[in-house]
């Protein structure tokens, strides 16, 4: 049994309740994920105002988050390598969670730090890890349908979670908030237990009944065979090169950190620019989540039609729409503008976050996979750390709008690297890359 022989007995699978669960167990911990990344953005005014904090200070706080998403990344992607991606899903989660309830009992900047970066650690070991274990055990032709369906639990945290503050804010502060954030927690950790290990790892640490037992669990869990042509079409093909430092992955880096810079940046400061063109808490939290439920459209759209799409084209269509909804963002003072051109921004948000996710673990073979996905999307936290940094540093010059418009810059700047990127020779590249 090798990783083609379990490829092919994958991808001939067709939709059934199995996938239906893993993506809910990988949704519900990208909820959690997005939730403590959302929630600081929308309490970050209380937390100046509680801690006495500059808006530079507020930057930093975000950071030592990503920073965390840099270091959990690269480690968590080693491990999974190692240990399993199931057995680091899960102590992933529970990390991030604990220090979630540690960010809430927080009375000075540094304790706030300390936490945020311990968070940052467990969340960024989620995402390159989910991305990974979708990648091993789905079949070819629903990958975009099963991360899109994922990812979608990533817009619907950033869409709830200022309607929870409503509820939780004015009763237990900003503190409350990250005390709150346990719950979706523990449904992600017990959905999780019912998942198997992937078969395509169990194989290559030589754990062959372990995996076929694994891949018994999926097809128990899947309807019937597809019909041959389908099946044909999608059999793939085992990558040859175990290579993480090439050429390729040297390109894969830029555009990761051009993709999280925009990305986080974005996210970060959004509520607080919602903010000061509406005072009203109340209101402005309304019209937060209204904007982030563009992210729901984005993710869901990438969903059932990026397949229908060549891979670069969507690439390519997804970044460009982030850049020119992220510049306009920025270039508006009227609410109604900046709600209407964020909602169009957050659902980029989504679109690229699909793209990047579905595109990058095909670059990397097995045994590699983790290590990969871990390298190029830890050092992308790169431009998460300085993407919520930005703001402060121009909020002197040109206020927010400025920070959106060099968000939106970056956005697009993307594009350029994506098109270097696929104009590489095939015989250059560091393995066979799927294609639609």
């Amino acid at each position: 049994m090798n990783e083609l022989d379990i490829r092919r007995r994958i991808d001939r699978r067709g939709w059934g309740p199995f996938f239906n669960k893993l993506w809910v167990a990988g949704g519900l911990g990208w909820m959690a994920d997005a939730m403590n990344i959302a929630a600081l953005g929308l309490v970050l005014p209380l937390i100046l105002s509680d801690l006495g904090l500059s808006r530079a200070e507020g930057g930093s706080i975000a950071s030592a988050t990503f920073l965390g998403f840099m270091v959990g990344s690269i480690l968590t992607g080693r491990l999974a390598d190692i240990l399993g991606r199931r057995t680091l899903l899960i102590a992933n989660i529970v990390l991030f969670s604990a220090a979630a309830v540690g960010a809430g009992f927080s009375h000075s900047y540094w304790a706030l730090i300390a936490m945020r970066f311990v968070q940052g650690v467990g969340m960024g070991g989620e995402f390159p890890i989910i991305g990974t274990y979708l990648n091993e055990l789905s079949p070819r032709r629903y990958r975009d349908r099963l991360v899109g369906l994922t990812s979608a639990f990533f817009a619907y945290a950033f869409a709830l979670i200022p309607l929870i503050g409503l509820f939780v804010v004015p009763a237990l502060g900003w503190r409350g908030l990250f005390w709150s954030l346990v719950i979706p927690v523990l449904f992600a950790i017990w959905t999780r237990r019912a998942l198997p290990e992937s078969p395509i790892f169990l194989a290559r640490m030589g754990k062959f009944k372990e995996a076929e037992a694994a891949l018994a669990t999926i097809e128990a869990g899947t309807s019937e065979k597809a019909d041959d042509a389908a099946d044909a079409a999608t059999v793939t093909q085992v990558p040859k090169i175990q290579k993480i430092m090439s050429a390729r992955t040297a390109l894969l880096i830029p555009l990761w950190l051009l993709t999280f810079f925009c990305q986080y940046g974005f996210a970060s400061w959004t509520p607080t620019a919602i903010m000061q063109a509406d005072s009203n808490i109340s209101s402005s939290y309304i019209l937060t989540s209204i904007l982030f439920s563009g992210m729901i459209v984005g993710y869901l759209a990438a969903a059932f039609g990026a397949s229908k799409l060549n891979p670069r084209l969507f690439l390519i269509l997804s970044f460009l729409e982030f850049g020119l909804a992220l510049v306009l963002f920025g270039l508006s003072s009227n609410i109604v503008f900046m709600v209407i051109f964020g909602w169009f921004a957050a659902a980029g948000y989504g679109l690229t976050t699909i793209s990047a996710y579905s595109y990058t673990p095909a670059q990397f073979a097995t045994g590699i996979r983790g290590t990969g996905m871990g390298l190029v999307t830890g050092i992308g936290r790169i431009g998460a750390i300085v993407g919520p940094m930005i703001a402060g540093w121009l909020n002197p010059v040109g206020g927010l709008g400025s920070s959106f418009i060099v968000f939106g810059a970056a956005s697009m700047l993307a594009v350029v690297v994506i098109m270097i990127l696929e104009r590489r020779p095939v015989s250059d590249r560091q393995l066979n890359v799927e294609r639609a």
